[in-house]
């Protein structure tokens, strides 16, 4: 839950990086409740995770015990996923949370200033992807990368609590980047009792990729977020990148005043000039501007907040 008001303003700060310790309270609200109908207090648990998975006080690096403290009284089982407290780190990041009654699969967005999550931002190219040994489609070849450097572990973490909770539920989730891993983590994984929810989440795929997620979709929670204008929810642009869909799940807009309603697709790209998405991807605003509403849009906490509210 918010506690510095201030942490919605439209600065360069906000977009990149999480609240200060003190203006935010994680998993402050409702708890978590397995079950196949949508709830709020989910989502909001999801986009605390999603944001948490920065691992920062602003533009301070928690420490591990730092998330210990914030996981350890909802959580029994807290394992790190890549080099979460490493400066620059060249791999996907993330945590698993769980207890008895559900976990949490949650993966780290871009950092400002870490090339290499840049370099796997911008790299577009379409690549095959396969769920089951099955083919599912083409997919972004930079998030497939960072998915599989640190998929070994992913699947060792799942499998070690399968093994004593076998039917409770894995909420999958990440903001941005994290965002796009958690969509085919959730695909590859083929967890018949876990849920999707991401924050963010530019295109990660074509349309046979799509209609697969889709069709899990169907019969498992799969929910988008998407907050107001935030632009990096229409990119990779298709007619940059041809190929790149969005999928047909449930998709939940955040509107200005804070209200939240599903719709059933994406809504209209946004105005926004290409060297502000240009300098947004390098990461490097200057302090003391005020970023246009497409960007501003894309902070993580204000994902957190208009969600907890709801």
């Amino acid at each position: 839950m918010l506690k510095n008001f201030a942490c919605l303003q439209p600065t360069p700060d906000n977009l990149y990086y999480p609240p200060a310790k003190g203006d935010y309270v994680y998993f402050e609200g409702p708890a978590f409740q397995s079950g196949p109908a949508f709830r709020f207090p989910n989502a909001s648990w999801a986009a605390d995770a999603a944001m948490l998975a920065y691992a920062r006080y602003k533009r301070t690096r928690m420490t591990e015990a730092d998330l210990n403290g914030i996981l350890g009284p909802h959580f029994t089982t807290r394992e790190t996923i890549g080099d979460c407290f490493v400066d620059n780190a060249s791999t996907g990041r993330g945590f698993f949370a769980g207890n008895g009654k559900f976990a949490i699969l949650a993966f780290r967005g871009t950092e400002r200033y870490n090339e290499h999550d840049v370099q796997a931002d911008g790299d577009v190219a379409l690549v095959d992807e396969q769920a089951g040994g099955k083919p599912a489609g083409r997919v972004h070849r930079g998030f497939q990368r960072y998915l599989r450097s640190i998929w070994p572990r992913v699947k060792q973490l799942v499998a070690a609590y399968r093994a004593d909770h076998p039917v409770q539920e894995i909420c999958i989730t990440g903001h941005s980047l994290g965002a796009a891993m958690a969509v085919l983590a959730f695909l590859e994984l083929e967890d018949q009792h876990s849920s999707l929810y991401t924050f963010g989440c530019p295109r990660v795929g074509n349309q046979a990729f799509c209609e697969s997620l889709g069709n899990l979709a169907k019969t498992r929670p799969v929910y988008y977020f998407i907050d107001n204008q935030d632009v990096v929810t229409h990119i990779p642009l298709p007619i940059w990148m041809a190929g790149y869909e969005h999928p047909n799940c449930a998709i939940f807009v955040i509107y200005p005043n804070g209200g939240i309603a599903q719709h059933s697709k994406h809504p209209s790209m946004p105005e926004v000039k290409l060297t502000d998405l240009r300098d947004f991807l390098k990461g490097i605003w200057k302090q003391g501007i005020s970023l246009p509403a497409p960007l501003a849009d894309h902070s993580p906490v204000r994902y957190c907040h208009w969600i907890s509210k709801a």
